[in-house]
């Protein structure tokens, strides 16, 4: 027990415990935007539209393509919206249901009730539905993803992604 004679080692313990004591006990200020940022009351969300594109992502894999869209989404209802078919679709123009992309150990994005909240959804498209418009449905309520503009599929190469703003393809 030499050791607990050492003074060295009783100051070391006491910077420990209080460099422990003040890590648990203080907040750090960017928890309350994180916490801010990631949903919204619905007092805050009646001001904006239930639906918003923020961006879209396309990445070529050869015929086909993985779109990612980034959107706020409102849920009005009383329980959380799971963002998966039929609740929440793509749809081309001809009224085809797109099929969503998805990874077998990564989450569904949910929007918890009566809260808004910023959610990325996938889907797998083919070269022929990016020829037309592309319409999100959630609970009814529509958003235009892609004009009727045809996209120029060939300019793009395999594993290129290209980012397009709401609207702007």
């Amino acid at each position: 027990m030499n050791f607990l004679k050492r003074i060295e080692l009783w100051v070391l313990l006491a910077v420990i415990l209080a460099g422990l004591v003040w890590v648990f006990s203080s907040k750090h200020a960017d928890e309350d935007e994180i916490s801010a940022s990631g949903t919204t009351t619905t007092a805050d969300a009646g001001d904006a539209a239930p639906l918003k594109l923020h961006r879209c992502v396309v990445e070529r894999d050869y015929g086909n393509a993985r779109l990612d869209l980034d959107v706020r989404l409102h849920n009005d209802q009383p329980e959380k919206l799971i963002c998966q078919s039929p609740k929440v679709k793509l749809l081309t123009a001809k009224g085809r249901e797109v099929p969503s992309f998805f990874l077998p150990f990564d989450a569904l994005p949910e929007v918890p009730a009566k809260t808004t909240q910023d959610v990325q959804l996938r889907y797998w498209v083919d070269a022929a539905d990016l020829q037309g418009a592309l319409t999100l449905e959630v609970n009814g309520k529509t958003l235009e993803v892609k004009t009727v503009k045809a996209f120029d599929w060939e300019s793009m190469k395999n594993g290129e992604k290209r980012t397009f703003n709401a609207g702007a393809w």
